[in-house]
């Protein structure tokens, strides 16, 4: 199984590392050897909103061959939802993969086309530029068939664990959980 988090600069720190986080303990932990989880952006480096820096491991356009894309929030999701060269990079397929975002990654789901007639929730804060392409429900987690939005940071774990659920199963998701779960 292969997963890509598409990551930009700002992005929220938050946001990234605990689903990378979950999404790795899968491999990690030996629930599944064929599971790789990559970082995407088309520059090496990108830049957290707190300075942190991180390495891409793929290029954005491997969304495309990903079983389950994770798109990250931050400060530059509102000018990337108008980048036609950003958005030209996905040609995700709904109904066979499964795609997730949170909180203002919504944003890129919605400018996709990806949430027109369904609900979806984000970061309060995107609330209102959420809702030119959806309906915006203000949910901590929201799933409609193959596409999963979370709204609030804390939240990214419901993401992660639902991409797990899907392509591992209940029980290896639960495995998972049971290893970060509050006592």
């Amino acid at each position: 199984m292969k997963i890509g988090i598409v990551v930009f600069e700002n992005f929220t720190d938050l946001d990234f590392y605990l689903p990378w986080d979950l999404l790795n303990r899968v491999r990690v932990l030996n629930f599944r050897d064929n599971w790789t989880v990559e970082i995407l952006n088309d520059s090496s480096i990108i830049t957290s909103a707190t300075g942190l820096t991180i390495q891409s491991t793929k290029p954005l356009r491997f969304a495309n061959e990903c079983d389950a894309v994770f798109f990250c929030s931050g400060y530059e999701t509102r000018e990337l939802i108008g980048d036609q060269a950003f958005l030209n990079n996905f040609k995700l397929d709904i109904s066979k993969q499964y795609i997730a975002a949170i909180d203002s990654g919504a944003l890129i789901l919605g400018a996709l086309g990806f949430l027109k007639g369904k609900k979806a929730t984000t970061y309060p804060t995107a609330f209102e530029a959420l809702s030119e392409y959806c309906e915006v429900v203000k949910d901590p987690f929201v799933e409609v068939g193959h596409i999963a939005t979370a709204a609030r940071c804390l939240s990214s774990d419901k993401l992660a664990l639902w991409i797990i659920e899907k392509l591992a199963g209940q029980e290896i998701a639960d495995k998972v959980y049971e290893t970060v779960r509050p006592l």
